[in-house]
């Protein structure tokens, strides 16, 4: 895909959020799960039906309180091996995301770098979490790290790049990583829908000047 041209006075024509709300609904992100197939083909040492639990309902996109236990107790069984450690925290971590609950998110993303650095889809869910916290700048360097490590899904680290890119006013940057998870995913609605948005944008300020009169 070729990177079109961007206005300079582009910037004038995008909303800007001044609340949290208003700023998930303009520059919205994706969350990378740490399951993405079969959760029940997790390598456990024994068995504990709280990691199975959990697993399925991250995966189902169960938000509830029950969810969280379920992670929490699993995390507390005494026979777990590491890599189900990380994964249930990361799941963890996207379920306290999910409910708005930054911090404990935040703390479980960075307990899963603090054990192993190469967990890409940690740091990625980390800077969706920035996004999320409006610390725009943490975030890219969150998400950057998450591509440098080979993160499993490239598309959604370039779409949260962007939008925290486009949050801190860098539209070009913004506009070529939206353009590059639509190039590694093509036909991809989030990323479809940002790119047509920034197109919109263009037309408009095309119009505003043809209508301007002359000097």
């Amino acid at each position: 895909m070729s990177r079109a041209w961007l206005p300079r006075r582009l910037s004038a024509a995008i909303h800007k959020p001044r609340t949290v709300a208003a700023f998930i609904a303009a520059f919205p992100f994706v969350i990378a799960t740490a399951f993405a197939q079969d959760p029940r083909a997790v390598t456990t040492i024994g068995t504990d039906a709280n990691i199975r639990r959990c697993s399925e309902a991250v995966v189902a996109g169960d938000t509830s309180d029950r969810t969280v236990e379920e992670c929490t107790r699993a995390l507390n069984y005494r026979r777990i091996d590491r890599p189900t450690q990380l994964q249930l925290l990361i799941n963890r971590g996207v379920t306290h995301m999910r409910r708005g609950e930054n911090e404990p998110a935040l703390a479980d993303f960075d307990e899963v770098i603090r054990l192993d650095r190469r967990q890409a889809e940690a740091h990625l869910n980390r800077g969706a979490v920035l996004v999320q916290m409006r610390q725009h700048g943490p975030a890219i360097a969150a998400i950057t790290e998450a591509l440098g490590l080979g993160v499993r899904e490239p598309h959604k680290a370039y779409f949260n790049r962007g939008a925290a890119r486009e949050a801190l006013g860098d539209l070009r940057g913004a506009y070529e990583d939206y353009s590059t998870a639509l190039e590694i995913q093509p036909d991809w609605g989030p990323a479809s829908a940002e790119l047509a948005r920034f197109a919109r944008s263009r037309r408009d300020h095309l119009a505003t000047v043809l209508d301007e009169p002359n000097p």
